[in-house]
């Protein structure tokens, strides 16, 4: 038996990192999360090649079977909640700006360049989180 760590997941979120974790955690294998101290310094993790689950060698094949049997593993469909949270709130922010400098804009009319600069300039600064598959790396075969 080897205690060599052999990654069995690539999960580019942190709440689905910290599930499987979890999952693995309670059915007694060790599992260690590469790159986690990134996740509250980065809004990106997928840029840092995202989160490394490893286990041990020797409960790789238990750690497969816990995720193989777990409810809904394997079922991914994208959200679209996020995409139409940010939709609006980057239209509630051109009103707000619209409603503060068209006046601004009528009285002198140089004044519009650097008002309708801020609006992509703002959009830039909209965290969003990259949706993605994770790559998981199971043995099947249930051989160790």
């Amino acid at each position: 038996m080897s205690d060599q760590m052999i990654p069995i997941a690539i999960i580019n979120s942190r709440s689905e990192t910290m599930v499987v974790a979890s999952l693995l955690d309670a059915a007694g294998i060790l599992v260690h999360i590469g790159g986690y101290n990134h996740a509250s310094v980065s809004i990106c993790p997928l840029a840092l090649g995202g989160f490394r689950l490893t286990v041990p060698a020797f409960q790789h094949v238990q750690a497969s079977a816990v995720i193989l049997d777990t409810p809904g593993f394997g079922e991914f469909s994208y959200s679209y909640a996020l995409r139409r949270a940010v939709v609006k709130f980057l239209l509630l922010w051109v009103g707000i700006i619209a409603l503060l400098t068209i006046p601004r804009i009528l009285y002198d009319p140089e004044f519009w360049i650097p008002s309708l600069a801020m609006i992509p300039l703002s959009v830039l600064g909209i965290p969003v989180n990259p949706q993605g598959h994770s790559e998981y790396f199971l043995d099947v075969t249930g051989e160790a």
